[in-house]
Formats: structure tokens, C-alpha cells, sequence
């Protein structure tokens, strides 16, 4: 059989310890005195998890730090095997800190929300509140302009500038009407699901006052625009003022083409009359009137070229009687616009007023 080659025994393999045991030799130390060394030793630190000791390292106590040994020798040290599970822990904890950050700028940005949101809800609600406070007012500073307008338009005497400024102040006051309407119709500000909206409700009952005292303006507007249209209409009408009772036939001749000239205006000014219920009185006379200037041209012409003065003179009183008539109808009318929409403008002052007040903010 082939012989082994001799190796050195292992430490503590030597045999020493049969030889102690039968009493042949000495022992080499007393098992009080290897308690003692044993003591003597101090231990490795322990690692931070207990879970995590590994049977080396438990060995490497037992046996009195023979890994510091080897590692002096040059020998490589083991590593624990804490490290590799406190590796995975911190990769296992990574995401839950991701986690955990997430959630809290969505906290963040939740209570931000919280507390922003409804602020701005409220300033937008408080300029709206201002701008519906200064279209109701910008509406009540034309109800001055538009009274002294009514009042120009009803007066018979009143001077021709006066009269020319009413269309600018119409205008005015419907443009004011329609701009309050406009913004009362507008719809509100959509707001988040679950943010108080409240200063939003609280504007309904001014958005639905400004829609009413809007028509009540656009209508006081559309009133007198029909008074203006009236009166300025049957200024026009039968435009030929200079009506002799005896003429050449020259004469004759212009005079017949003014006067044909004059009855197609005037027969397209009154179609263009529109029948308003306070003017329709007045209409119906400037219709019958504009009838009878067709043939009262016709007898007014033959007698002129006949050299009839009296039947010439009758019918220049005639249709001077007729235009006496016709203004004395529209002048009637105009005073009856006046008394009904003279209060009207007040009332509309001060429920405008009112409204300014109420408004919430």
C-alpha cells in the first residue's frame, strides 16, 4: 500500500492529551487556569442585529479572535455576513422612503390647496362684486343725461342742438343697459369639486337684479328712440314751405317738381313710421295726411296755372290747417311719453341704488 506522506499532526492532535490523561507527562495547564485565559479574552463587538450572526463569526469568538490573527499574518479576514442583509434592507427601504416622500408633497400640496384655493375663490368673487358695483353705477350717472334728454324731446320750444343731442344720449344709455346686462347673464367662475363656492352664491340675487334693471334701461332707451324718430320725422314731412297763390308758368313748372319731390319723401318717411303704441294716433294722421298731399298737389297746381287765387288760398290754409293738426297730435304724444317715462327714470335710479348697496363684498 502506498504510504501517506507524514504530515505534522494537528494542534491538539498531538497525543499529548492521552499521555496527560494515563499520567505519563505533566499537564500542561490546569482547566482553571483555561477558564482563566478563556476570561482573559475579550470578545469580538457584537453586531448591531443579533439576526444576522453568522456561525463564523461565532466561531471567531469561541476561538479567541483567530480571525485578528489571521488578518495580522496576512491572511483575509471574512467578511460578516450582516453587511449582505443590511444591503438588501436599504434596498428594501428605498422605495418606501420614495414612498413616503410622495405622500408627503401630496399632503403638502393638499393643504396648500386647502388654503389657497379658497382665497382665490374669494378674491375672484370680490372683483366681480366690483365690477358689478361699477356697472350699476356707471348705469345710474346716465339717468341724468337721460332725463334732460326726455326733456328736450318733449319740449316743442326746445333749440335744435338741444334736440340733436338726444341720439348721443340714447346711445349712451343703452350701451350702459346692454353692458349690465351682458354681465349679469355672464356665467359664474367654475370652481373644484369640494371648495367653497359660497361667495359666488352670494352674488345670484345681484346678477338677477342687474338682468331686470338691464331691460328697464335698454327699454327706456327703445322709448325714446321711437319719440325721437316721431319728432324728427314729421319735421320732414311736407318739406315745401313757400306756397304762393299766383305764380308764372315758369314757376309753376319748379314749384310742380319741388312739391312731386316732397310727396315721394314724405310718403317714404311715414311707411318708415314704426307703430308704437303711444304713437300710433300720430301715425295715422301723418298717413291720411301724406294720402291727401297727392291730390291736393294736383288742385293746388290747377289753380295756380287757372289763376284762381282764392281756390289757391283755400288750399294753402288747408294744408297748413292739416300740419297744425298733425304737430298738435305729435306734440300730445311726446308730453304722454314724458309723464310715463319720467318716474320711470327715477324709479330706475333708485333701484339702482339699492342694488349698489346690497351688493355682497
Amino acid at each position: 500500500m502506498p504510504k501517506h506522506p507524514a504530515t505534522d499532526p494537528l494542534p491538539g492532535n498531538d497525543g499529548r492529551w492521552f499521555l496527560e490523561l494515563v499520567g505519563a507527562v505533566e499537564p500542561s495547564l490546569e482547566s482553571t487556569d483555561s477558564y482563566a485565559t478563556l476570561e482573559g479574552l475579550v470578545p469580538p463587538p457584537m453586531p448591531d442585529d443579533t439576526s444576522t450572526i453568522s456561525a463564523g463569526a461565532v466561531a471567531a469568538a469561541v476561538n479567541g479572535g483567530l480571525v485578528h490573527e489571521a488578518a495580522h499574518n496576512g491572511g483575509l479576514v471574512p467578511i460578516g455576513e450582516g453587511a449582505p442583509h443590511q444591503a438588501d434592507r436599504a434596498r428594501r427601504r428605498w422605495p418606501w422612503l420614495v414612498a413616503a416622500l410622495i405622500a408627503g408633497l401630496v399632503v403638502a400640496a393638499t393643504a396648500s390647496g386647502i388654503y389657497l384655493l379658497p382665497r382665490s375663490v374669494n378674491e375672484e368673487a370680490s372683483q366681480l362684486a366690483s365690477q358689478y358695483r361699477a356697472t350699476l353705477t356707471n348705469l345710474r350717472n346716465e339717468l341724468p343725461v337721460t332725463q334732460a334728454a326726455l326733456a328736450a324731446l318733449t319740449d316743442p320750444a326746445a333749440l335744435d342742438d338741444d334736440v340733436a343731442a338726444v341720439p348721443a344720449a340714447i346711445a349712451q344709455l343703452n350701451s350702459a343697459s346692454g353692458l349690465t346686462t351682458s354681465r349679469a347673464t355672464t356665467p359664474l367662475p367654475e370652481t373644484l369639486p369640494l371648495v367653497p363656492h359660497a361667495r359666488f352664491e352670494a352674488l345670484e340675487p345681484t346678477r338677477s337684479t342687474m338682468t331686470i334693471l338691464g331691460a328697464a334701461g335698454r327699454d327706456l332707451a327703445g322709448r325714446l328712440g321711437v319719440g325721437y324718430t316721431y319728432r324728427t320725422t314729421m319735421e320732414a314731412l311736407f318739406a315745401v314751405n313757400v306756397l304762393p297763390t299766383s305764380a308764372t308758368a315758369t314757376e309753376i313748372t319748379g314749384l310742380s317738381l319741388a312739391l312731386a319731390t316732397d310727396l315721394a319723401d314724405t310718403g317714404r318717411l311715414v311707411s318708415e313710421l314704426r307703430p308704437d303704441g303711444g304713437f300710433v294716433e300720430v301715425r295715422d294722421a301723418a298717413v291720411a295726411a301724406s294720402q291727401r298731399y297727392a291730390t291736393w298737389q294736383l288742385e293746388y297746381l290747377e289753380a295756380l296755372r287757372a289763376e284762381d287765387r282764392a281756390r289757391a288760398a283755400e288750399l294753402v290754409t288747408e294744408r297748413g290747417a292739416a300740419l297744425a293738426a298733425l304737430n298738435l297730435i305729435l306734440r300730445d304724444a311726446l308730453m304722454r311719453m314724458r309723464l310715463d317715462l319720467d318716474p320711470l327714470i327715477v324709479e330706475l335710479a333708485a333701484e339702482l341704488e339699492t342694488a349698489i348697496v346690497v351688493i355682497p363684498g
